[in-house]
């Protein structure tokens, strides 16, 4: 299939098909080092000691500014430390291969380990051991103790200069983490609904995948995904081919579940194919003690505007590489009435907005405003300051639960401040009570419990960036624990 010409990332495909989806960090605990020479996992800690490790996925998707720009996104693996006694935290962003792009550019920025400690509750706010690092400069994490954490980090990359980039920022992507201290312990064919992290890519016009569903089973190290489900936003199927059989072993993010796949892409120049190439792609995956489920596929090629390098130049392949974040599916229904009754505290996140250089990655609490029926209620925070009271602005109506998979909402309507003024005189516009502009967009979501809490992923369509003649396919979502 031909592509147009709007961006240089490798897409990738697994016979044919979406690798974004296939990718897991399946893992816990003590890794040792492999890969790019990243330094090791530190030991995992016990549940007495209340520390503990976790393997993490970001979104994957560049950069906007070539060559250099204040907000690098480089998506790939992640790996978290907290400890929870000592109030200390590092993470660092192992998946990241500054030499590794799609175009040989020379002097991308490297990751760096960064380490420091823990304030506050609820959010942790993270202070790196740097000299003159303002409170809070490493960011925030909510964490599901020896479960997962959500977490926005610094941008911690340095250049060639050897300067350190700007601290946490709302243009900075959250990382969505799942406990890595041994491998999974499954009770058979156990089955992970998910959503797919949002693109970055501002004139991405190809369809990507949104939520779906995956069964994974173990045997000694070795385990079996099957039954892989892809789908859009209007619920088509993307067909995904099978998934190899993964392993689990020792990694830099902890256990991880790993597998190899072909990887098959396709240059073009002004409508002519110059170059095919095949190679393998290595997949890894991650599911916490209690169901929650990351995919990371790695860090790939960083999306780079081809009007930089001249028009005419596209890559043809499969739908898109993606990260996925789920939770195990429920035994049975959620309850409506405790789902958006609890309180929860998490992410909004609009991958464009962080790609445009606006508030994108903000902390927001659902819960102060109780919840009614199917729709929860909350908001951000003054000034990204979690120590202050948030705002109750922002709806999630999750509609009904889909009846043939328990905690999956199909259905979803989340309602927004028209903070850009993107949404006025349009269909998904309108104004709240008292009489703000808002934004109205349609998604789904998906929704579990890890260790007695809510774990609930919203993905919805942010339609306004298709106005803004940016991808129809944009997203807004959500990513919520319950506290």
């Amino acid at each position: 299939m031909q592509r147009a010409a709007l961006d240089m990332k490798k897409r990738f495909t697994l016979a044919g098909l979406s690798l974004g989806l296939l990718i897991a960090i399946a893992g816990c605990g003590s890794g040792s080092s492999s890969g790019n020479g990243n330094t090791p996992v530190p030991p995992a800690g016990t549940s007495g000691t209340k520390s503990y490790t976790y393997a993490g996925t970001q979104s994957v998707d560049g950069f906007n500014d070539f060559p250099y720009g204040q907000t690098f996104r480089y998506g790939g693996a992640w790996v978290l430390t907290l400890d929870d006694t000592n109030n200390y935290f590092s993470y660092q962003n192992v998946g990241h291969d500054a030499n590794n792009n799609a175009l040989g550019v020379p002097g991308l920025p490297l990751p760096v380990p960064v380490t420091g400690g823990t304030a506050g509750s609820g959010f942790f706010s993270l202070t790196p051991n740097v000299a003159g690092s303002p409170d809070g400069s490493g960011g925030y994490v909510v964490e599901i103790p020896g479960e997962g954490a959500l977490v926005r980090p610094n941008t911690q990359t340095v250049i060639a200069s050897g300067s350190v980039q700007v601290p946490s920022t709302p243009m900075v992507a959250p990382t969505v983490f799942a406990a890595s201290a041994s491998c999974p312990v499954l009770s058979g064919n156990e089955t992970f609904q998910f959503i797919a992290l949002g693109s970055q890519l501002q004139n991405d016009i190809y369809e990507h995948v949104v939520y779906g569903s995956v069964q994974v089973s173990g045997t000694g190290t070795a385990y079996t995904f099957s039954n892989l489900n892809m789908y859009g936003f209007a619920g088509d199927s993307l067909s995904p081919d099978a998934l190899p059989v993964g392993n689990c072993g020792t990694t830099q993010e902890g256990y991880a579940i790993s597998m190899v796949a072909p990887e098959q892409y396709t240059y073009y120049l002004n409508g002519n194919a110059v170059s095919k190439v095949t190679d393998n792609f290595t997949l890894t995956t991650a599911i916490s003690p209690s169901g929650l489920f990351i995919m990371d596929q790695g860090q790939g090629d960083p999306y780079i505007d081809s009007s930089s390098f001249g028009a005419g130049i596209g890559v043809s392949g499969a739908t898109d590489l993606q990260e996925l974040v789920g939770v195990v599916q429920p035994a049975s229904p959620l309850s409506a009435s405790s789902l958006v009754g609890a309180k929860y505290l998490g992410f909004e996140y609009d991958a464009l907005d962080v790609s445009l250089n606006r508030a994108a990655s903000n902390p927001v609490m659902f819960g102060q405003t109780a919840g009614s029926g199917t729709v929860m209620t909350g908001g951000g925070y003054a000034n990204d300051d979690v120590t202050q009271t948030p705002v109750s602005n922002i709806t999630i109506d999750l509609g009904q639960q889909d009846s043939a998979n328990n905690g999956l909402y199909k259905n979803v309507i989340v309602t927004v401040p028209d903070t850009y003024d993107g949404c006025n005189n349009v269909p998904f516009g309108g104004t709240d009570a008292n009489g703000n502009p808002t934004c109205t967009f349609p998604g789904v979501a998906v929704a579990g419990t890890v260790a007695g809490k809510f774990v609930i992923f919203v993905s919805v369509n942010d339609l306004s960036q298709s106005i803004a003649h940016y991808s129809p396919y944009a997203t807004l979502q959500f990513f919520l624990y319950q506290q």
